[in-house]
């Protein structure tokens, strides 16, 4: 006589969901794939790496200076009888 064995007879609704976190947003997802992204392209290219990362930050540098410098504006100030213009410049300390 051989042995059967007990066949599972547990259904698809018997098996209680696992309580797992959902996955990280699109935006982490794309951040976390672009971090890797650098770090395979800074370990492959170390010299290309740090030409890009010079030139950007010589780009974010003269955008700094640019920001500063649109940061200036002209305004009209209306004094009785004679418009008059002043320049309102912003610095480091405001």
């Amino acid at each position: 006589m051989s042995r059967q064995r007990p066949r599972d007879s547990r259904t698809g609704s018997d098996y209680h969901p696992s309580h797992h976190r959902p996955a990280p947003s699109l935006a982490t997802q794309a951040v976390l794939l672009a971090s890797m992204a650098a770090v395979v392209a800074v370990v492959t290219f170390p010299v290309a790496s740090l030409a890009v990362a010079v030139t950007v930050a010589a780009v974010v540098a003269v955008a700094r200076v640019v920001v500063t410098r649109a940061d200036r504006s002209m305004l009209t100030v209306d004094v009785p009888g004679v418009p008059v213009e002043v320049t309102v410049a912003r610095t480091a300390r405001d």
